[in-house]
């Protein structure tokens, strides 16, 4: 059936959910490694993960941040360029500022203070950081900051999560450090990646 196989692989005889395949682990100037595997019970969770979420109506100025994982102990540093992040059910109007935190709370990396407006909702939007950070493998925090209360930010919904989530009242604008939390809330941690 066209689209399900490649012509010239045999198809497997039965499908356990256990395979494995190849992914661009998308690892900078050739750290190793460059592919990692995955099973397909992995995938279909993450799919499913990613798929849960809800639209948080923001506080102005408050902070929204989810927890990400970054890299393998021993596997050097990784260099990100910025972050990606999904819009809720209202687009536009607003303006959005990223950070990323450490597993402290300090301040790593922030997006322009003066904000990105926007883009449309449902869609990924990519904001670049100042300047690209390289950080090592670890634990560290990835926020949203919305200046005003109309463009929605889209929140991980799932009843229970590995990430932990959190917010914090702010000034639009303004860097400052976060309180790391330590459990998960649905409906608050921002469904954001690094890039």
């Amino acid at each position: 059936m066209a689209g399900y196989s490649t012509n010239g692989v045999p198809l497997a005889a039965a499908v356990t959910g256990a395979e494995r395949f190849a992914i661009d682990t998308q690892a900078a100037n050739g750290i190793n490694p460059q592919t990692a595997a995955m099973t397909l019970v992995q995938l279909a969770a993450a799919i499913s993960f990613l798929n849960n979420n809800t639209s948080l109506t923001p506080v102005a100025g408050s902070r929204y941040y989810t927890s990400v994982s970054v890299g393998a102990t021993g596997s050097g540093n990784t260099t990100f360029t910025g972050i990606s992040a999904l819009i809720g059910a209202t687009g536009g109007t607003d303006k959005f500022i990223y950070e990323l935190h450490d597993s402290t709370g300090a301040l790593v990396a922030t997006t322009a203070l003066a904000g990105v407006t926007v883009g449309t909702a449902g869609t990924w939007q990519q904001i670049p950081f100042t300047a690209p950070v390289s950080i090592a493998p670890g634990n560290y925090f990835i926020v949203v900051q919305n200046n005003g209360t109309t463009a929605r930010i889209a929140t991980y919904n799932a009843p229970t999560s590995p990430l932990l989530t959190g917010s914090a009242t702010g000034t639009f604008g303004t860097s400052a450090s976060i309180t790391p939390p330590t459990t998960y809330t649905a409906g608050v941690g921002p469904v954001a990646t690094l890039y």
